[in-house]
């Protein structure tokens, strides 16, 4: 049977993560998901085959540890809803620490969420005058360079090419911001815990929130 837009209808949902769901990988935040689409009583479409899967696509996983101000994710309803109600019963069945910020509908046959995504933003906020005083000679020197290897399931690469702006904010008090904007493609992915140890940081140590999903095409 063809999937026609009167059976199908593909939502992309624009949600926010805080600090007490920053340690849930993304696999347990997939089945979270399908779960507040079950309390949310939506008509989830699932695919066909033997393992039939629920029809949910997110722009992009999320580092275990981050929080976040910008999370997307494509969900497929059969049949179509409204969307004001469909943003209503989400509001009533998500966790605490998600928030939905918007509800979009779709082309059903608009791009996959992940081959439109082209880099994500990120700030990480610093605290301590000491390391401050570091990172205003670490941030230079990162930018200044050629190379920076690092180690990613057992193999070296550069990750200097995959940042690709850096920035540090005047500091205020005994804490910094640092913004970056990192490459997300098939071809490279920045991480922003791995630029963090580069420049000399403990991830565990720091506050690392995504502020921007950044994509080729925003269109239908």
């Amino acid at each position: 049977m063809n999937e026609t837009r009167s059976t199908k209808q593909r939502l992309r949902i624009h949600f926010t993560r805080d600090e007490t769901l920053k340690f849930i990988g993304h696999l347990d935040m997939a089945r979270t998901w399908q779960r507040i689409a079950r309390r949310a009583d939506l008509p989830l479409a699932y695919s066909e085959g033997f393992n039939p899967q629920p029809r949910l696509t997110f722009a992009a996983a999320l580092q275990v540890g981050c929080t976040s101000d910008h999370e997307e994710l494509d969900m497929v309803l059969s049949p179509a809803c409204e969307i004001e109600a469909v943003k209503a019963q989400l509001d009533r069945a998500l966790p605490a620490g998600m928030k939905v910020i918007s509800i979009v509908e779709m082309l059903y046959n608009a791009p996959a969420l992940q081959m439109q995504l082209i880099a994500t933003e990120f700030e990480i906020t610093v605290e301590g005058a000491e390391t401050i005083g570091l990172l205003n000679e670490r941030v230079p020197q990162f930018n200044a360079a050629q190379e920076v290897m690092r180690e990613r399931r057992g193999k070296l690469y550069n990750l200097r090419p995959l940042v690709q702006t850096l920035t540090l904010e005047p500091a205020q008090a005994d804490r910094v911001v640092i913004r970056s904007r990192l490459q997300a493609t098939q071809a490279g992915t920045g991480r922003p815990d791995e630029l963090a140890a580069a420049l000399g940081l403990d991830p565990v140590a720091v506050k690392i929130k995504r502020t921007q999903l950044i994509f080729l095409d925003k269109t239908n």
